[in-house]
């Protein structure tokens, strides 16, 4: 053998010099280092996942009161991913920082927002929109028609009945 090819005689040298056979590229004299040609292209997809075009501030809104901020990074009209904002006042240079304040609720309904269940349009009882439409154009002021409606026993008992059956 060699000189160069004896291997050192500090702990963790042998593996060291067995790394030579599992990575391309060139091996330093120290054996500390591997120079390798190319680039990184894979880390590419790691490095846009985080990358964004803007951050709005949002809540989660579903069924809370909407009192824990979240900063919302959007990339191409797409929530990518969302932090929760620590926007709340300093309690002092002598003491910890509050947590984020942000609920576990909130956080778990992060999905919503892209969920195949969600309602996108309020909806509104059959009956009801066509009483409505009728005393709208009946009376030609939405205002004065929803008041009759809702003066009228009657048919305001009518619609109510109709709550949970669909239609």
């Amino acid at each position: 053998m060699t000189d160069s090819q004896t291997p050192p005689k500090e702990p963790g040298a042998a593996l060291l010099a067995a790394g030579r056979f599992f990575r391309p590229g060139t091996l330093a004299p120290d054996l500390h280092s591997i120079a390798l040609t190319g680039g990184r292209e894979a880390d590419a997809f790691y490095r846009d996942r985080w990358s964004h075009d803007k951050v709005v501030h949002s809540t989660h809104g579903v069924n809370c009161t909407g009192s824990c901020r979240w900063k919302v990074y959007v990339k191409d009209g797409i929530i990518t991913w969302e932090t929760q904002e620590t926007d709340y006042p300093s309690v002092g240079p002598d003491r910890p920082e509050y947590e984020p304040r942000g609920c576990p609720r909130g956080a778990a309904f992060s999905w919503y927002t892209y969920s195949p269940t969600r309602v996108r349009y309020p909806y509104i009882r059959g009956v009801l929109l066509e009483m409505y439409r009728e005393a709208r154009e009946r009376l030609k002021d939405p205002v004065l028609a929803w008041a009759d409606l809702q003066n009228d026993p009657e048919r305001r008992h009518r619609y109510q009945r109709t709550r949970g059956k669909g239609v």
